[in-house]
């Protein structure tokens, strides 16, 4: 069995909120190239893909890329942080809902991955609470940087129990990317700015000390973790000499990285045999980012390219997702 466990979604109902409440979430339906888009006050436009909610489409894309299963997570675009609460919570009570739907309706190809209001940690709980109760959703995506909260700010501190004590993934994924003005050129807010949010997340998390006071707690990162697996020996060696990462932590970063898994999304075979070789087959998970122009469509192909064994390979292709989303 082969699973992908970043394939992403936006419902038609969402996409009907905005036709009609666009005001309250600072975005509007646009028409460029004959094409529907959605288009976001803060500079983010993109397409309204079919296959972000359309099951032919999207397990007819899954068998091209010879993939079993999806694990759907919302559209990045669809967190909302930077809006009113209540509005981001209509939205997230939209995502969870449709989500749940689809995969219990889909359930031999498709499950879920709730979404919360990040910027009221109240509101974030009462979801939370609701979209596993429930709604049976058993991961959670959530984006590495919180308008301008940091992972390792105690307000968050009732989610990861939360997600701890309940066994859920938490996801980071990053979404409208806090560089200002450096990165506008080139694509550079998604080639540079996507992973360098991921990056920012994990650090947060490791030296804000979340996976000491939740030692449980799985966190599963895009793209390949960003730059973080590939910038460890730095970590390291600041550790050792500065007192600066040692506030919160009282072990060296390494030690903490059984709390990280990745997907598969580098776009290089070396930099994904190097992820493998260092964080282990059993932490990295396949991924696709379907549909967007970044995604990898041969994951399968590209974990054929590695220097494996038939174990590492099947946990990488299945293994993993089936145990930790309970598949």
């Amino acid at each position: 069995m082969k699973i992908d466990v970043h394939n992403h979604f936006l419902p038609e109902s969402v996409v009907d909120f905005i036709r009609v409440h666009g005001d309250k979430l600072n975005t509007e339906i646009v028409v460029k190239g004959g094409a529907e888009h959605i288009a976001h006050k803060e500079g983010a436009v993109y397409p309204n893909f079919p296959e972000f909610h359309d099951y032919d489409r999207k397990a007819a894309d899954l068998d091209k890329m010879g993939l079993d299963m999806a694990v759907l997570s919302a559209s990045p675009m669809c967190f909302y942080y930077w809006v009113s609460a209540d509005a981001a919570l209509e939205v997230c009570r939209l995502c969870n809902d449709w989500v749940s739907d689809f995969s219990k309706k889909h359930s031999d190809r498709f499950r879920g991955m709730a979404m919360l209001p990040m910027q009221d940690v109240q509101l974030a709980m009462t979801e939370l609470r609701r979209a596993h109760e429930r709604l049976g959703l058993r991961a959670l995506s959530i984006a590495p940087i919180i308008n301008d909260l940091q992972l390792d700010e105690a307000c968050f501190n009732p989610v990861y129990e939360y997600c701890e004590a309940n066994n859920i993934l938490l996801y980071l994924h990053p979404s409208l990317v806090e560089v200002g003005n450096r990165l506008t050129k080139y694509y550079n807010t998604n080639l540079i700015g996507n992973v360098l949010e991921t990056n920012i997340g994990i650090n947060h998390l490791i030296f804000g000390g979340a996976f000491e006071r939740f030692p449980d707690l799985r966190v599963f990162t895009s793209h390949g973790g960003g730059y973080f697996p590939y910038q460890m020996g730095r970590l390291r060696h600041g550790y050792s000499v500065r007192q600066e990462p040692r506030v919160n932590i009282r072990r060296s970063p390494e030690q903490y990285a059984s709390n990280l898994y990745f997907d598969t999304i580098t776009h290089w075979s070396a930099a994904l045999q190097f992820l493998v070789d260092q964080f282990g087959a059993d932490h990295v998970m396949l991924g696709t980012d379907y549909p967007y122009d970044m995604g990898d469509y041969k994951p399968v192909e590209h974990v054929s390219e590695l220097r494996l064994t038939g174990k590492q390979r099947a946990l990488i292709l299945s293994g993993n997702a089936k145990k930790l989303l309970g598949l």
